[in-house]
């Protein structure tokens, strides 16, 4: 299997530490630095395949794009349905259709949090600094 090849200009100091780290793991440079742009890239590998495709679209948005699907929430009529369904969920008094409808509530918004949190993931790897859960 043939693999892309890359020239790549390193500065000294850069090149001078990955030729330790690969001396001290036994393993070529290149090997080595395959290693460290595996680890620094988001990879899609471990999501479930139904949501990669929609994922990986998001890979060449923008950033503001991207900061609007970060900061997005639920619909207001959504969240209030969902909270109903939940509570009556614990009291355990769900119909058929209000546990089907709760079943897609959450499957809504789990797909809004893997958007959102690869959105987050794309912005801090492109260098920017992600607020925490309070400053939203």
């Amino acid at each position: 299997m043939s693999h892309p090849v890359l020239t790549l200009e390193l500065p000294d100091d850069v090149y001078e530490r990955i030729r330790r780290a690969a001396k001290g793991r036994n393993q070529p440079v290149e090997k080595v630095l395959v290693n460290i742009v595996r680890a620094a890239t988001p990879s899609l590998e471990k999501v479930p395949a139904e949501s990669r495709a929609e994922l990986k679209a998001m890979e060449e948005l923008g950033d503001e794009e991207l900061w609007r699907i970060l900061r997005s929430g639920p619909e207001p009529v959504k969240q209030r349905r969902l909270e109903r369904l939940l509570d009556k969920n614990q009291r355990d008094e769900l119909t058929d259709r209000e546990r089907r409808s709760l079943g897609e509530l959450r499957a809504e918004g789990d797909r809004r949090m893997l958007r959102r949190s690869y959105a987050a993931l794309l912005l801090k790897y492109r260098g920017h600094r992600i607020p925490n859960i309070e400053e939203f």
